[in-house]
């Protein structure tokens, strides 16, 4: 929790001071009305990440629904609040400090996905555009009951999972093209969280906390907007995330609508 309020805090001075360091574009107009938009969006990411002390590793793969609604609060800074579903696939977790080992291989564990993200515009030169973003967004699984097979008394395995997310990064769009426009988004992308496994056989109850971190730290995300009206916009992300032995990817689609 500490790790998470920190790492929000740096988010929110960060996007702050670029609200100050730069003025609002001078590109168009002030807004002459409070603009928001609702949107659908979708996004599935396969990381890498890592667990015992660095000492193992495994895949987390989670596909996402969700619904965001944003609020351009003045002219190229907009703030966006997020809620969502979640079926994430901790597979291959092992947890060796219950009285009976457990390995999973348990499929995907549902649950809410909540969060926020500010925008800032930060320049216009020529047909480009710099924004500046940062989001925080956390996943809460749902607690599931497993029986525990080959033993003569009745046991059970109760897990639940929980992740965090962080993305904070600038971003360089393309404004040359008629209702296209394509972004390059690098960003700082740490992944963290906590699987607790509760192991009950009989009177014996014991608890193991695994905590997991994403290998990959930093993403590059290529992406364009589609504006297919006025008021309706299609957004469609790929996203890569390197680390050390390997590459970890994603990507994201969204469709709004301005009131």
């Amino acid at each position: 929790m500490k790790k998470t309020l920190c790492l929000l805090i740096a988010v929110l001075f960060f996007i702050s001071m670029n609200c100050f360091i730069y003025p609002n574009p001078s590109k168009g107009e002030e807004l002459s009305s409070f603009l928001v938009t609702s949107g659908l969006g979708f996004e599935y990411f396969n990381r890498t990440v890592s667990w015992d002390e660095d000492t193992y590793s495994s895949k987390l793969k989670s596909y996402i629904f969700l619904f965001n609604m944003t609020f351009e609060i003045k002219e190229g800074f907009f703030s966006n609040i997020i809620i969502g579903y979640s079926l994430s696939d901790f597979n291959s977790l092992v947890f060796r400090q219950l009285p009976i080992s457990i390995k999973l291989d348990v499929g995907n564990i549902s649950g809410i996905l909540f969060g926020g993200e500010i925008r800032k515009t930060l320049y216009y030169f020529s047909d480009f555009e710099i924004e500046t973003m940062g989001q925080l967004v956390y996943y809460m699984g749902t607690q599931k009951e497993w029986d525990i097979p080959g033993l003569g008394v009745k046991g059970k395995a109760t897990g639940k999972p929980k992740w965090m997310r962080a993305q904070v990064g600038p971003i360089l769009k393309y404004t040359g093209i008629k209702d296209f426009t394509p972004y390059l988004f690098v960003n700082y992308n740490p992944l963290w969280g906590t699987f607790s496994m509760e192991e009950k056989i009989i009177e014996l109850v014991k608890t193991e906390d695994k905590k997991i971190s994403g290998k990959s730290r930093f993403g590059i995300a290529f992406g364009t907007l589609y504006q297919m009206s006025d008021s309706f916009q299609l957004k469609a992300e790929f996203n890569i995330l390197p680390y050390k032995d390997g590459i970890d990817s994603g990507f994201f689609l969204n469709a709004t609508y301005t009131f």
